[in-house]
């Protein structure tokens, strides 16, 4: 299906659901979620399989023309016997993840509006605005000509794993320790609403 035809069925679903309820579980939608999956996980990267739990597309209520990315990961399912423990730590799983959707969100026909990250081992969470993660991570080399996921896939894979210790030090303070369900929370507590968000993240 066409990247546009993709963007119309997601937005034909939004328009007829709840602001908090996750994007149509219909075969655009799950074509976009894969598509955010082999995003963060190339075929070369076990660790990054054994880890990764799952990935959602989810509509930001307070603007409901951009989608939240939400990644659930534990590194206790890392299995390797001559490494023993996950090699990444929290914060450079973010940061190598957090480029790679950036870039990916250079292409996709949907608008991306922040990468939740949450480790089900600590319990940790934090999210980074894609806007601003963009500008961190600038398309390097000569990009493919064609703007298909066919072609950038590869390209975003090969994104460079080290980072500039000032836009590191960027990164680092771009990440914010807030929960999905407390940034939704926030948000309606504020408009006077105090209930929590139908698509509550809590203990899954």
């Amino acid at each position: 299906m066409p990247r546009s035809g993709i963007f119309l069925s997601i937005l034909l679903w939004a328009g007829l659901a709840g602001a908090q309820q996750p994007v149509a579980p219909d075969t655009a939608m799950q074509q976009v979620v894969q598509q955010v999956r082999q995003v963060l996980v190339s075929p070369r990267e076990q660790a990054f399989a054994q880890v990764l739990v799952s990935a959602e597309v989810l509509r930001d209520p307070r603007d409901t023309s951009f989608y939240d990315i939400v990644v659930r990961f534990d590194p206790e399912r890392y299995r390797d016997p001559h490494l023993g423990r996950y090699p990444l730590t929290f914060e450079d799983q973010c940061v190598l993840w957090g480029k790679r959707l950036a870039l990916y969100s250079r292409i996709a026909s949907w608008k991306a509006g922040r990468f939740y990250l949450h480790d089900l081992y600590t319990g940790r969470q934090v999210w980074v605005d894609l806007a601003t993660a963009r500008l961190l991570s600038p398309p390097y080399g000569k990009p493919p000509a064609a703007k298909t996921f066919a072609a950038w896939l590869p390209y975003i894979h090969n994104t460079p794993r080290s980072t500039e210790p000032r836009a590191l030090g960027t990164w680092l303070r771009l990440m914010r320790e807030e929960s999905r369900d407390l940034v939704i929370y926030q948000w309606r507590a504020a408009a006077g609403d105090t209930a929590l968000p139908a698509d509550s993240l809590r203990g899954r």
